[in-house]
């Protein structure tokens, strides 16, 4: 069954008997080596930057459908924030991909050591529901300058960007190596059951262990972008205009739905009504008519908002801003909540929705041991201007990602790996380290003739010599307590 859009047009499934075949094909043109020379994939990625570019109108008006978004969400994050990513990916890959030598070893420099970089075969993408092109693509394109093939399973809960996309992806790169399947449990199953070369999941860790559990069957590797409850340590001391303000920011942004927006923020008692305060004034200046007639994007689907309405209703933390909702367009106004206690509803999980708790606290050592009693989130937040308040949050603390006085915006920066750790995923994406990821490190080394003369020792018959010869490849090992004696050969030159 293929779920109607918005428009009239159908997201049409793929057929199930369909699916091992394009898995075939794609795998028989990579083995063809098509994609082995560097100025055909420039040339495939560049078409899909063009792809994008050209259709952004209609990327545009189908994320509006899907998510209700306005185009200034969707212009710096689907579109500009994922053609930025894929034109770094142009301009530096070839570089990325030469040969390269290890650290010079005097004792194995006579082999030659190189590192190549070689595409690791076929990779499937599995695309999430929030960000349905850039966190798709941005793999895709990663595939591509790697030399991989790859197939791109996209989300049916946004039905019309996939039937976009789907649509337009055939007129601009080779289908013999880049095909997107569609479709929902019976379509992902068929997919997880065949074997891929390396797996690229983004979503939520219940169904990323699915994921990890499926890929390991076949010994197959994966990176699995997932999420968590990010916090915030906000500093009593800090500027709690400005604290608002981003907060606020990145909780709207698309309804809340983003694995990198903050999940809840702790205060300590005394600094609560100041912010509390601080979120009333700034939710007037975002939204003066209201938020109901706000340009504030929706939840994905009824199951999503019928979870996020049922939070509101659950919790015993007092609506501080906000609170409005819709049921017929899937609509909750961001809410900030203020004297959420560490056991309410609220805190139970990743909010994954516009819901912001405020949760007040003794000190912050109460705070990081919430934190680090649960699941590693993806990002940590702290803000304040204290550099000791921010090194002690860091040292204290596990997460993917650790921002000071903003959030969301390590996700732009093409030279930061980006991924999670523990429950909040593994693997490292965005730039060079989405190269790396989508890459075999395939070690080479060449050995001449003349290391028999050194390393002979190695060939039978074995003798008590060659045992005394073979001993001089131990290294040096320093006394587990050092005296005068090792500090003074620290500084003999031989």
């Amino acid at each position: 069954m293929s779920p109607s859009n918005a428009t009239g047009s159908v997201l049409q499934y793929t057929p199930l008997d369909e699916i091992p075949k394009i898995r075939e094909h794609l795998k028989a043109t990579f083995n063809s080596g098509r994609l082995r020379p560097l100025d055909y994939r420039k040339q495939q990625l560049l078409r899909l930057v063009h792809l994008l570019d050209s259709n952004a109108a209609r990327f545009e008006e189908a994320l509006k459908l899907d998510l209700g978004r306005h185009a200034l969400e969707t212009t710096f994050t689907d579109l500009n924030g994922l053609i930025a990513d894929l034109m770094y990916l142009y301009d530096n890959f070839e570089v990325w991909a030469k040969p390269q030598k290890p650290a010079f070893n005097l004792k194995f420099w006579a082999f030659s050591p190189v590192v190549r970089k070689v595409p690791k075969g076929v990779v499937l993408v599995i695309g999430p529901s929030n960000y349905p092109l850039i966190s798709t693509l941005c793999f895709l394109g990663a595939a591509i300058v790697a030399g991989n093939a790859c197939v791109v399973k996209m989300s049916e809960l946004t039905p019309n960007t996939s039937a976009t996309l789907t649509e337009l992806l055939p007129n601009y790169l080779d289908q013999d190596l880049f095909r997107i399947v569609n479709g929902s449990i019976p379509e992902i199953t068929a997919v997880l059951q065949l074997q891929w070369d390396h797996i690229v999941f983004t979503g939520s860790p219940a169904v990323g262990r699915i994921v990890a559990a499926a890929a390991a069957k076949h010994l197959t590797p994966t990176t699995l972008e997932l999420g968590g409850q990010n916090p915030v340590f906000c500093d009593p001391k800090v500027d709690m205009y400005l604290t608002a303000r981003r907060l606020l920011c990145s909780k709207a942004l698309n309804a809340g739905q983003t694995c990198t927006t903050v999940n809840h923020i702790f205060v300590p008692y005394e600094a609560q009504d100041a912010l509390a305060e601080a979120f009333v004034k700034v939710y007037k200046e975002f939204y003066p008519e209201g938020p109901e007639k706000a340009a504030i994007s929706t939840l994905v689907t009824d199951v999503a908002y019928k979870r996020v309405k049922g939070l509101l209703e659950k919790t015993k933390g007092e609506v501080v801003c906000g609170g409005q909702y819709d049921e017929g367009r899937r609509f909750i106004a961001p809410t900030v909540l203020k004297n959420v206690a560490l056991d309410d509803a609220v805190m139970a999980s990743e909010l994954f929705g516009p819901i912001l708790p405020i949760v007040p606290i003794k000190n912050f050592q109460e705070a990081l041991d919430w934190t680090n009693a649960h699941g590693h989130p993806l990002s940590a937040y702290v803000f304040t201007d204290d550099p000791k308040f921010k090194e002690y949050i860091f040292e204290n603390t596990q997460s993917g990602q650790f921002v000071v006085n903003d959030t969301n915006v390590q996700a732009a920066i093409q030279t930061l790996p980006f991924g999670g750790v523990g429950e909040s995923g593994n693997g490292m994406v965005k730039g060079q380290y989405s190269f790396d990821t989508l890459s075999h490190f395939r070690a080479t080394c060449e050995s001449p003739r003349f290391v028999d003369m050194i390393m002979g020792w190695r060939f039978p018959p074995y003798t008590d010599a060659k045992v005394k010869q073979a001993s001089a490849l131990k290294p040096s090992i320093p006394p587990l307590n050092p005296g005068w004696g090792s500090y003074l050969r620290s500084w003999m030159p031989f």
